[in-house]
């Protein structure tokens, strides 16, 4: 007999799975994909996610696998003011199809039936509790529908120990080393790619007119795989529980991969999943949303704030000139994107 049937094998769905069977529950996860497999994400795993990594026991393995190292966060505008910073904690810039695989692996070495390429929504028995970790595409309206672009790169100029976001007109572009080249992942609108668009080598061209600290790094670079994208992407709290259900990482909530908190705060959620199914004197989903709420809401609100400012011209330009002449405002505002790790537990 399943107890917990979870849906999504990224990182918010291994680590629940991983924890609820060390806590003596019998797990099935269910991934459509067969693992190693790519995935479009920024690959940024800030410093508070390393208690989670390590307490799951793949921290010291994905450091293993070529994990990089970075030091500094760089904000370019598009008319080349840069604000740079070094990261209070260095933060490690990993390839989502190692990390996820390890989280996988782990998940299997506790004890979770894992089963590749099956879609658990396809399951027709229901489990008493299902864990949903996966969907990060949406169908709900938008003004403007979000969509995110990512290939690697090699040959690039500039690009060593730093996490980078190059402002565009309508975005961003995040830079990052890996172990396999330099990590080019974008997010912009509809509006963008159907205009510049469908090559998206020539819509990067575009961009890399719209800012010169881009161009230079673009100057020498060479695409080494091929693009991936994701879209259209809705930011911002979906759906927290349902009847016998609960909802994990992307599936709950998206984040603005501009905070860089989207892999930490899944690592997080499942911590939280957890102790919301322990605290047997409390009802499970009332409590699994009281925990999530305190512990992101705060973040998620400043994230609001800085996509309003990176959004409109006339405030991301003085923005970047007062984080660059005043000593540690950059970092100020970072901590404030980041989210809260309760002290209960």
């Amino acid at each position: 007999m399943t107890d917990i049937r979870v849906i999504g094998g990224g990182p918010a769905g291994s680590a629940a799975a991983i924890r609820l069977a060390r806590s003596g529950r019998s797990v099935q996860l269910f991934e459509k994909s067969h693992f190693p497999r790519a995935k479009l994400c920024g690959g940024f795993l800030s410093f508070e996610s390393f208690d989670d990594l390590n307490d799951l026991n793949c921290l010291n393995a994905l450091r293993d696998t070529g994990g990089v190292t970075l030091r500094r966060t760089v904000i370019a505008s598009m008319r080349g003011t840069v604000a740079e910073s070094p990261l209070p904690m260095p933060a490690l810039s990993v390839s989502r199809a190692v990390m996820d695989s390890l989280l996988l692996e782990e998940a299997r070495r506790s004890g979770v039936e894992v089963h590749e390429g099956m879609d658990g929504f396809s399951i027709s028995d229901a489990a008493p509790i299902t864990v949903i970790a996966t969907g990060r595409r949406s169908s709900l309206g938008s003004s403007t529908p979000l969509f995110g672009i990512q290939a690697l790169f090699e040959d690039m100029d500039g690009i060593t120990d730093q996490v980078e976001l190059d402002l565009i007109r309508d975005g961003y572009v995040g830079l990052a080393r890996q172990t396999e080249g330099v990590n080019l992942c974008a997010l912009t609108t509809q509006h963008t790619l159907r205009r510049f668009g469908p090559d998206l080598d020539g819509v990067l061209m575009r961009f890399a007119a719209q800012n010169p600290v881009l161009a230079h790094h673009l100057r020498r670079a060479k695409r080494r795989g091929p693009w991936l994208t994701v879209g259209p992407v809705k930011l911002g709290i979906r759906r927290l529980t349902a009847p016998r259900t609960f909802y994990v990482g992307d599936a709950a909530c998206v984040v603005d991969p501009f905070a860089g908190e989207g892999m930490a705060m899944a690592l997080y959620g499942a911590r939280l999943l957890l102790q919301a199914l322990t605290q047997t004197q409390h009802d499970p989903a009332l409590e699994y949303q009281r925990l999530w709420k305190n512990a992101f809401l705060p973040s998620l609100r400043w994230n609001a704030v800085m996509r309003m400012i990176y959004s409109l011209p006339l405030l991301r330009e003085p923005a970047l000139h007062l984080l660059n002449n005043i000593p540690g405002s950059l970092n100020r505002l970072t901590d404030l994107t980041r989210y809260r790790r309760l002290e209960s537990f």
